[in-house]
């Protein structure tokens, strides 16, 4: 492989298979070569000076590199959020982009242009790749204004757990965006206040549905992951639960909870918690997912035997 070789395929490996023709000059790589690599179809030309390696597979990566190099925009929800893994972010084909009323793009084909006139840079994370996108907080903001309350809190709840960030740091930028008058603001704070700040996150979308419904059965405040500690020392974190009445519910997800060894071990503990003192029920994804009703009534009958005893 010669030089230039190398230093193309390192090019498009860093660069999520997207380069343009001033990056390739810096490395030695000039008009003549280029010209030549389109005319063998390795590379194809896109917006100005922008060259997309042909054989790249069409990964989310790649086409939002191609957007970035294209427009010189900013990813933004909900491309963002499927790029984050934020829970409950809508799915699209299109890449979004953020930009500027002071840029100037030619629309391509896979990319959705969208025009902001707030876009600070602390709102955007550089990636080394060459992709720009909204940062975590950010996304979550632009979300409020797409989705409804409970699938955005579900939203929140996923970038907590995946340390993203913090309530405290969605409480001041929900003052913001209310003072900008920002779609989804009021919505967005709506959702942060109807959680403590010190409550540790839902990990799942089948325990958000779990705590919803529990709570508008009539179960008091309902805890996440509170400190059990069992007669032996063992200390275990239930799901949710109501320490005052020693009474927890842990959600069973059949693809984590199916093997043998791991519902062996989740008997267990149950026995163990029974024998300190602790009432655990257990109700699997598929009975909330199906059977949502019920399993709450079985859960209030459970607490009310657990309350009594």
């Amino acid at each position: 492989m010669s030089q230039h070789e190398a230093a193309l395929a390192a090019e498009f490996v860093t660069r999520q298979g997207v380069t343009t023709t001033r990056r390739l000059a810096r490395i030695g790589i000039g008009r003549r070569a280029v010209d030549a690599l389109v005319r063998s179809r390795r590379v194809r030309r896109l917006g100005t000076g922008v060259l997309v390696a042909v054989a790249w597979p069409d990964t989310l990566e790649h086409r939002m590199a191609i957007a970035c190099a294209v427009t010189g925009g900013v990813v933004c929800y909900p491309t963002a959020g499927e790029a984050w893994q934020l829970r409950k972010s809508e799915r699209d084909p299109d890449v979004h982009v953020w930009m500027t009323p002071a840029q100037r793009a030619r629309a391509i084909p896979g990319v959705r242009i969208h025009v902001t006139r707030h876009l600070p840079d602390t709102d955007v994370v550089h990636r080394d790749d060459g992709i720009a996108v909204t940062s975590p907080p950010r996304t979550a903001v632009d979300a409020a204004a797409r989705l409804n309350a409970e699938d955005l809190e579900s939203l929140v709840e996923s970038g907590i757990d995946k340390h993203y960030f913090l309530i405290t740091t969605l409480q001041r930028i929900a003052l913001a965006t209310r003072a900008q008058g920002r779609a989804g603001s009021v919505r967005l704070g709506r959702v942060i206040a109807s959680r403590p700040a010190w409550q540790r996150a839902v990990r799942s979308d089948h325990e958000l549905v779990l705590q919803r419904a529990m709570r508008d059965r009539g179960f008091p405040e309902l805890v996440r992951e509170h400190r059990v500690v069992l007669y032996d020392g063992e200390v275990i974190r239930p799901d949710l639960g109501i320490p005052g009445d020693n009474f927890f519910v842990e959600v069973d997800h059949l693809t984590w909870h199916g093997r043998k060894g791991t519902s062996a071990n989740d008997r267990r503990r149950d026995l163990k918690a029974r024998a300190s003192g602790y009432w655990i029920e257990r109700v699997s994804d598929i009975a909330l997912s199906s059977d949502l009703d019920n399993t709450i009534e079985a859960l209030w009958m459970a607490w009310q035997r657990a309350i009594a005893c």
